[in-house]
C-alpha cells in the first residue's frame, strides 16, 4: 500500500436512479453510470460501516488503538450519527462514505488530514478521489493547470487551501461532512472543543499523558504499515517517535541523512539515540550531483506543495529503508508546529489572561526570555504590544520573483468553517493553531507520495496539543518542554538538551549551484514565465546569486523550479 487509491462517482440527481445502491466496479473507467459507483485499488484498505456506509483507509479504536479490519457493527445507522461517532470513538487516516436520508451519500475526510481527498464535477457526476491522476481516465479529459490558482499558491506556499492548482479540483475539508448533491458542508469535528480550559494541567501530568498517547498512536501505525524505519536526526520529534516505538516494544530501525560537511551531519546524535534504544541504524550522504533539477517532487499531487529537494530525501531514505528491511519510513514532520514552537510573547500574555498577574506570569516571562534569547525589558515591551494590539495578522504574501498583479491573495481556506473560531483571550493558541495548519503541506499520509508517514499529525496527538496552554510548552525556559519531560528517563540527557538541529542547507545550496544552468533554462523559458507568473528580470538576477549568501532566495528559486516541473508533468 502506497497511495491507497480510490475514486467515487456519484451521479447528479437528474441522472441518478433512486434507490440504486453503491456498487464497486473492477475498473475506474466504468464509473460514470446512472448509479453511485466506487473503484478501489487492490491493496486499498476498507472498513464496512454496516447500514451507515463504508470507510476507505485505516481506522483505529480510541480505546486501545486496536485496528478495525473488517467491519463495525456498533456504528450508528444514521450517516450523520455515524460521522459523529467516527470522530469521537475512532481515529486514523480515512474517508467515510455515509448514507443519508433519501439514499443520498455524503463524504467525510478524517480530522487529521492524513488521507487527503480531492473532488471534481462533470456535467453529470461528482467525483472524489485520493489520486487526482485517476480523474482523467474516468472523465476522458486531461487535467489542466489553473494558472491563477498556481500564482496564489506560490504567494502563500505554506497555506493549504480548498483550492488546488488544477482546474475544477478542490480538496475536502478534514472533519467536515460534505453533501455533494446539495454542495454544502457540515462541520463534525472542531478544534475549539479541545482548546485549553481551567484547571490547567501540571507539566508532569501533561508529559505523562502525551507519552501514553504517542506510544499508542505510533505503535498502532507501526502495526498497520509493516516494518518501519524512522527518519531520525537526534532532534526532539524523531526521537519521540523512536522512544514511543521502543517503549511499546515495537521493532524499528533508524535512517539518517547528512551533508558532506559538518553543518548538516547528525550521525553522532543518531548513533547515540539508536544505541540507547537498541535499534539498528544506517545513513546516507547528500550528493548535490544526485539532485534531479527536472523531476517534480510533487508528482501526481494537485499542487507543487513539496519542496524540490525532498525528491533527493525520498530516494535516500528509500535506499536506507531497503537496507534495513523496512516497508515504511516514519518521520517527525509537523512536530515543531504541533508542539507549539513559538518565539513570541504570546505565552506570557496567554498566562496573564488565564491566571492574572502573579508568579506564574513572571515564570513564563523569564522562560520566554531564555527561549528567544531576549532580555526581560524586550520581552515586557513585546507583551505590552501584544496586549494592546492582539496577535499579528496572517503572513503577508511572498511575491518575490513573481509578477505582481493584485491576485496574490490566498484562495479559499481549507478550513473555512474554522476561520471564525473563538480563541477567547488566549491569542497564542490561535498562533499555535495556525502553525499546525501551516504544516499540512509537509506531512506524509496515505495519499500520493513516497512510502513515508507522519504519525505526529494523528488525531489523538492533534487534540492533545490543541488542549495544552501555550505557556506549558516552555516551562523551565526550554522549547517543547512537555515532549522533553515525556522523554526524561528514556533518552540520554545529551539528546534532551538539544534545542536546535542541523539541516541540509549546504546540500541544497550546492545542488542549486551544480544545476544552475539547467534551472536557468527552465525558469527563464518555461511555463511560469510564459503564463506571466514569474518576473523574468528578477528571476534572472536571482539566478546569479552567490550560494554563500545566507538569504533564502535559493530556496525561492527552487520552489519556482518545483512549480515549473510540476506544471510540465500535468501538461
Amino acid at each position: 500500500m502506497t497511495t491507497a487509491p480510490f475514486i467515487l462517482a456519484l451521479p447528479c440527481r437528474s441522472v441518478a436512479v433512486p434507490g440504486d445502491a453503491l456498487r464497486i466496479e473492477p475498473e475506474p473507467r466504468r464509473l460514470l453510470t446512472d448509479g453511485p459507483r466506487l473503484w478501489i485499488g487492490e491493496d486499498t484498505p476498507t472498513v464496512d460501516l454496516g447500514e451507515a456506509g463504508h470507510a476507505i483507509g485505516i481506522l483505529f479504536r480510541r480505546d486501545g488503538a486496536q485496528r478495525v479490519r473488517d467491519g463495525l457493527e456498533t456504528v450508528a445507522c444514521s450517516g450523520l450519527e455515524a460521522a459523529s461517532q467516527l470522530v469521537a470513538e475512532f481515529w486514523g487516516a480515512y474517508v467515510a462514505i455515509l448514507r443519508m436520508p433519501g439514499d443520498e451519500l455524503a463524504l467525510m475526510s478524517d480530522p487529521s488530514g492524513l488521507f487527503p481527498v480531492y473532488c471534481s464535477r462533470t456535467p453529470t457526476h461528482f467525483l472524489a478521489t485520493s489520486d487526482p491522476r485517476l480523474l482523467g481516465p474516468v472523465t476522458g479529459k486531461s487535467s489542466s493547470i489553473a494558472w491563477s490558482a498556481l500564482r496564489r499558491f506560490l504567494a502563500h506556499p505554506e497555506l493549504r487551501t480548498q483550492e488546488t492548482c488544477l482546474s475544477g479540483v478542490e480538496e475536502l475539508v478534514p472533519g467536515t461532512l460534505h453533501f455533494p448533491h446539495e454542495n454544502r458542508t457540515q462541520p463534525i469535528w472542531t478544534p475549539s472543543a479541545f482548546f485549553p480550559r481551567a484547571p490547567y494541567p501540571h507539566l508532569d501530568d501533561a508529559a505523562r499523558q502525551l507519552r501514553e498517547i504517542v506510544i499508542e498512536v505510533v505503535g498502532a501505525w507501526a502495526e498497520a504499515l509493516g516494518s518501519v524505519a524512522v527518519a531520525a536526526s537526534g532532534g526532539v520529534d524523531s526521537s519521540l517517535i523512536c522512544a514511543a516505538l521502543s517503549e511499546g516494544a515495537k521493532d524499528f530501525s533508524c535512517a539518517t541523512l547528512s551533508t558532506a560537511d559538518r553543518s548538516g551531519d547528525e550521525r553522532a546524535y543518531v548513533a547515540l539515540l539508536a544505541n540507547s534504544l537498541g535499534a539498528k541504524w544506517t545513513g546516507r550522504i547528500y550528493d548535490p550531483a544526485g539532485f534531479d533539477p527536472i523531476s517534480p517532487a510533487s508528482q501526481g499531487l494537485p499542487r507543487p506543495s513539496r519542496r524540490s529537494f525532498v525528491g533527493s530525501i525520498d530516494a535516500l531514505l528509500a535506499d536506507c529503508a531497503h537496507e534495513l528491511g523496512a516497508d515504511f519510513v516514519l518521520d517527525g514532520n509537523g512536530g515543531d508546529n504541533m508542539f507549539c514552537f513559538l518565539h513570541s510573547a504570546a505565552p506570557v500574555v496567554d498566562r496573564l489572561y488565564a491566571e492574572g498577574p502573579g508568579r506564574g506570569v513572571f515564570e513564563t516571562l523569564v522562560a520566554m526570555c531564555r527561549v528567544t534569547e531576549a532580555d526581560i525589558s524586550t520581552m515586557v515591551r513585546a507583551s505590552i504590544r501584544r496586549l494592546r494590539r492582539g496577535a499579528a495578522g496572517g503572513r503577508p504574501a511572498d511575491t518575490r520573483l513573481l509578477v505582481v498583479d493584485g491576485s496574490a491573495h490566498a484562495g479559499s481556506d481549507l478550513m473555512p468553517v474554522w476561520r471564525e473560531l473563538d480563541f477567547g483571550r488566549q491569542s497564542g493558541k490561535r498562533d499555535h493553531f495556525e502553525l499546525i495548519m501551516r504544516t499540512r503541506n509537509r506531512i506524509h499520509g496515505l495519499g500520493v507520495g513516497p512510502r513515508r508517514f507522519s504519525p505526529l499529525m494523528s488525531q489523538p496527538v492533534l487534540e492533545f496539543c490543541l488542549g495544552m496552554p501555550t505557556w506549558l510548552w516552555f516551562e523551565g525556559g526550554i522549547n517543547r518542554a512537555i515532549v522533553r519531560t515525556a522523554l526524561s528517563g528514556v533518552l540520554p540527557p545529551e539528546l534532551l538538551a538539544r534545542t536546535s538541529k542541523a539541516g541540509p542547507d549546504s546540500f541544497i545550496r550546492r545542488a542549486f549551484d551544480h544545476h544552475r544552468t539547467v534551472l536557468r533554462g527552465r525558469l527563464l523559458d518555461g511555463l511560469l514565465e510564459r503564463h506571466g507568473i514569474t518576473d523574468r528580470k528578477e528571476v534572472e538576477q536571482a539566478l546569479a546569486t552567490d550560494i554563500t549568501s545566507r538569504g533564502s532566495i535559493v530556496y525561492r528559486l527552487l520552489d519556482l523550479a518545483e512549480a515549473e516541473n510540476w506544471a510540465r508533468s500535468w501538461t
